[in-house]
């Protein structure tokens, strides 16, 4: 069962919810730096991360997958998240720059299918970022976190699944080293346990992400099924145009 949008919700607005979400933008950053005019696309809940992109500049959207549920998001500004079918998303063919899964994988009915999806919809030297809890993990072992539940996996695993879906990686990333504990003293020490992590318990990182790059000299047969499709306007406008 794939977790519900309210309890992501409320985790990520938790103490541990807040380390995990530091860490997860301090890793889209490094792969991402600022960019104007782009469009980019989260999958899954990936709203935490998402927030970190100038949405003013960039037209930036959050899909949520119809088991998972949606919730409205920006506050306070024009609605640019949306609930979707993983297999069947509302997007024209090479529309996306850049793709985020978060809390995607791991709940997903087919993986395969979700990827041919990524693949159609982003553009030649497109890039996704895949995010996934690390099946070696303290945090795929927790039921107090999002990561805890669903398909854990290790860096190979998705390595695989990437190329078997004709996307070349590009660079692999952990982190989450601090443990899933509610405890204060270890969200005070969590800095340190980051950074020892990162020195020496690399395989037993929380998460496991691989940042990956649409091979387009390999083509894949598009889905026939019938979808909805978004049409992009600039960023300055207000929000996606239904056609």
């Amino acid at each position: 069962m794939a977790t519900d949008v309210i309890d992501l919700r409320d985790f990520y607005a938790s103490p541990l919810g807040h380390i995990a979400k530091n860490d997860l933008r301090k890793i889209v950053g490094s792969l991402w730096p600022p960019k104007t005019g782009q469009v980019i696309v989260g999958i899954g809940y990936a709203t935490p991360i998402l927030e970190n992109f100038d949405l003013d500049k960039n037209s930036v959207f959050a899909f949520m997958p119809a088991q998972q549920g949606v919730l409205g998001w920006p506050c306070h500004k024009p609605m640019l998240s949306s609930l979707v079918e993983e297999d069947i998303l509302p997007l024209p063919d090479k529309s996306v720059d850049r793709l985020l899964l978060v809390h995607a994988l791991e709940n997903c009915h087919n993986v395969n299918h979700l990827l041919r999806e990524a693949w159609r919809v982003l553009m030649p030297e497109g890039r996704i970022l895949l995010v996934a809890p690390n099946r070696r993990g303290l945090w795929a072992r927790s039921d107090n976190t999002p990561f805890g539940h669903g398909q854990p996996y290790t860096m190979t695993q998705l390595s695989d699944l990437l190329r078997a879906s004709h996307f070349t990686p590009t660079s692999f990333l952990r982190g989450l080293y601090t443990p899933p504990s509610t405890s204060r003293f270890v969200r005070a020490i969590s800095p340190l346990i980051e950074k020892a992590g990162h020195t020496c318990l690399q395989k037993f990182s929380g998460i496991v992400c691989i940042e990956a790059i649409k091979q387009v000299y390999a083509g894949i047969t598009p889905s026939k099924q019938k979808r909805l499709s978004i049409s992009f306007v600039p960023a300055s406008s207000e929000r996606p145009v239904e056609a």
